[in-house]
């Protein structure tokens, strides 16, 4: 199997059709593609990732045979020269000089920085370094300036950073979305700088967080945008605190344990609810041990208003934290189970295609778009 296999446009326009219908994000992870860092793929005025469109389409060309993996075949020129051959634009990015023009290079994580202290950093004398979203000339980045708590003349939505997960609503006018639903296929890094409360540094300062990417979008003038810090998808299965024990506090230790327990149980009148709606049992294993279960949220909570039960499962902590690191979703179309590929061979696997168990009541059910949310920031 080779790139050799297309013979016609066809096929390549079908995997662009796919990728506009997915998302480059679900549609990179589905077929398992990196983004591109120099060729793309330029159809209607929009950038594709040119090594994953190719390999995709050789499984429309040959259905017997499927997609190419991305190991199966080089990417950069010899896709360009295919490409190219059947009839299609290929932009030549260079990698290297674009990522000298980041900004993140110069800047340090945790640390608190004005307006003003940036403007003297990157020598910027744009007006517009005062507003929300700011696109440094000459930069392959993206600032995002965020204040959780916004003063009373400003619409009352309410910006959360949750671990590493950020919900930000954009701009009313809508201009900038799509410099950051895109910006990962623009080559530009999108930088957040955050703060509880405009005066919560001196000098009306944010910390910075560093980088962050697209998730996913809801709405539009505002739309509701979920970003992630990069490279926080999900804890690493060896990471664990390295804090050194101190046997003189046992007892705080012994607090903050149970405090965390109640805190991942979740509010105990949204847990009680649902407790009650799922008959004490685990929606997915059945399990009735109740210290083990947990209030899961469907859609990330964002105040008391997602604290419905139509907004919630009633999950065992293992598959509560699996739930929430987007390593299995829920087919809101047979209410089965689905698990990420590389976990079916684990003692999870056995989860997947599984029924959810679901609430007598109709009105306790689980929402429909709230799982199917979830599924699509899943990639499943």
């Amino acid at each position: 199997m080779s790139i050799s296999d297309i013979k016609s446009r066809q096929p390549v326009l079908d995997a662009i059709a796919e990728f506009d219908r997915l998302g480059s994000r679900r549609f990179l992870e589905k077929y398992r593609f990196s983004h591109s860092l120099s060729y793309w793929l330029i159809h209607n005025g929009r950038k594709y990732d040119s090594k994953a469109i190719i390999g995709v389409a050789h499984g429309y060309a040959q259905p017997g045979l499927g997609p190419l993996k991305a190991s199966d075949f080089n990417g950069g020129k010899p896709v360009k020269r295919k490409l190219e051959q059947l009839g299609f634009k290929i932009e030549v990015v260079d990698a290297t000089e674009s990522a000298s023009n980041l900004t993140s290079n110069q800047l340090m994580p945790g640390e608190i920085y004005t307006r003003n202290d940036l403007s003297r950093l990157f020598n910027i004398t744009d007006a517009t370094l005062n507003t929300g979203v700011f696109h440094p000339k000459g930069t392959s980045s993206v600032w995002l300036f965020i204040t959780e708590q916004k003063t009373a003349d400003r619409t009352p939505y309410r910006d959360q950073l949750q671990g590493s997960l950020l919900y930000w609503q954009g701009q009313k006018a809508g201009r900038t979305d799509e410099l950051i639903i895109d910006h990962q296929m623009r080559g530009l890094e999108l930088l957040v700088f955050f703060r509880k409360k405009i005066y919560e540094h001196p000098g009306a300062g944010f910390r910075y967080l560093g980088p962050f990417v697209y998730l996913s979008h809801t709405g539009n003038k505002p739309a509701n945008f979920e970003l992630q810090r990069q490279h926080a998808s999900v804890v690493p299965p060896t990471a664990a605190d390295e804090e050194v024990f101190d046997p003189t506090n046992v007892d705080d230790a012994r607090e903050w344990i149970l405090r965390s327990i109640r805190q991942r149980r979740g509010q105990k009148p949204f847990r009680d609810t649902l407790r009650a709606a799922y008959a004490e049992r685990c929606a997915i294993t059945g399990c009735a041990i109740l210290h083990v279960l947990e209030a899961a949220h469907i859609y990330p909570y964002r105040g008391p208003d997602t604290n419905k039960v139509s907004n919630g499962l009633l999950l065992r902590a293992d598959v509560h934290t699996l739930f929430d690191c987007r390593l299995l979703a829920i087919d809101s179309a047979t209410m089965t189970v689905l698990v990420v590929p590389h976990l079916r061979d684990s003692e999870y696997g056995e989860l997947h295609g599984r029924r959810l168990r679901l609430p007598e009541r109709p009105a306790q059910q689980p929402s429909i778009e709230a799982l199917d949310e979830q599924r699509k920031a899943s990639g499943l």
